[in-house]
């Protein structure tokens, strides 16, 4: 009488009653079965800690409790295998979705998976080893916090800006996947800055992009920086979230024209004072500084005027090293006693390259030392 055989390692659609006479066959379908490339699939979560089960290949495969033996053959230093039993576990290495070598570049949306092989043979029969590959699909959690590039970050934004206007603020990133990545952002403001910024988030193929809109007029000579929070929120449960400081810098208009002192100033001479005596020492600056500090102002040698006494050459930045207000001398000419306005006005002009000009009323008094 014919005695069964049963394929307990081979899949389940070859699993049938053989007779002795199809010894032959039986093993041509062993050979089929010899190798199951990416038959077997496992779930487990990243950062599980060690001897965690993830599974039973002899009790997924249906191969008998005692008789073999199992070896890994690659998953190595994440994986370990028992080798009677076939269970297999996590190590003291623990298997971070994010830094394995295959799920580094991973596109958004797509699974990380950790292959395996193992070796089995049969001791009692003395087969020669047979190979069981497989893979593991390492599931994210939420174990990464949003981060921005730097702990302060710096917009610059013009003082003549519209309302309305946005301006990008840099991105935070979050080493977990998809729902468990960035998932908003949020701004704080003090009051003087709570009616000037607020926050728009826009989104780009699934990407969360923050960017700073301007909600009223700027003055950078009444304030030229605030101080924001900005913060980042994954979608992970619980969520995860870090903050920076967000500085935006009021950068300078041309918006103010310089001025002079007085409309008028006046200087004695004598008529017998030689070409080039120095009639009139005059302190001069802009109006429009680099800092709301008048005395920074004075003492910022790069912040100040020259003006062009129009009756010699004035001097240049360059010629100036004193950190004190700059002097520019009016000297006298051959056949000008009196310095007005081009039309004979006293007020401001804007220069042709779109730079301001002002003109005040130079009055020059000759001494006459002639005796009687």
């Amino acid at each position: 009488e014919d005695k069964p055989f049963f394929c307990s390692f081979c899949p389940s659609e070859v699993n049938s009653v053989i007779s002795p006479f199809s010894y032959m066959l039986l093993w041509v379908l062993v050979l089929l079965c010899g190798s199951t490339k990416g038959s077997i699939l496992y779930r487990v979560q990243e950062e599980q800690p060690p001897n965690t089960l993830i599974g039973s290949l002899a009790a997924d495969q249906g191969l008998p409790d005692s008789g073999h033996l199992y070896k890994l053959e690659v998953g190595a230093p994440y994986l370990r295998v028992d080798g009677k039993t076939g269970d297999i576990f996590t190590t003291e290495i623990p298997i971070d979705r994010e830094t394995l070598k295959d799920c580094r570049s991973l596109a958004k949306g797509k699974p990380c998976y950790l292959e395996f092989e193992v070796s089995v043979t049969d001791l009692i029969q003395n087969q020669s080893p047979r190979l069981i590959e497989g893979r593991i699909e390492v599931q994210d959690i939420n174990d990464n916090t949003p981060q921005f590039p730097s702990s302060v970050l710096t917009i610059s934004v013009p003082e003549n800006t519209m309302m309305g206007a946005l301006f990008s603020i840099p991105l935070a990133t979050d080493r977990d996947s998809d729902r468990n990545g960035v998932a908003d952002y949020a701004l704080t403001a003090g009051l003087d800055a709570a009616t000037l910024f607020g926050l728009q988030v826009a989104e780009d193929r699934g990407e969360k992009l923050p960017q700073l809109i301007v909600l009223g007029n700027l003055d950078r000579e009444l304030k030229d920086s605030y101080d924001l929070t900005i913060k980042a929120v994954d979608g992970g449960n619980p969520q995860r979230y870090s903050s920076a400081l967000l500085r935006v810098v009021v950068t300078d208009a041309n918006d103010n024209s310089p001025k002079f002192e007085k409309s008028t100033y006046e200087a004695e001479v004598s008529e017998n004072s030689p070409v080039g005596h120095s009639v009139l020492q005059h302190p001069h600056r802009r109006v429009t500084f680099s800092t709301t500090n008048p005395v920074q102002d004075l003492q910022d040698a790069s912040q100040h005027s020259y003006y062009d006494s129009g009756l010699e050459e004035s001097e240049t930045p360059s010629s100036k090293s004193s950190s004190g207000p700059r002097i520019g001398p009016l000297t006298l000419p051959e056949d000008h006693y009196e310095r007005t306005t081009p039309d004979g006005s006293i007020g401001e002009t804007e220069h042709p390259e779109n730079g301001m000009v002002a003109f005040p009323s130079f009055l020059i008094c000759p001494l006459n030392k002639s005796e009687p």
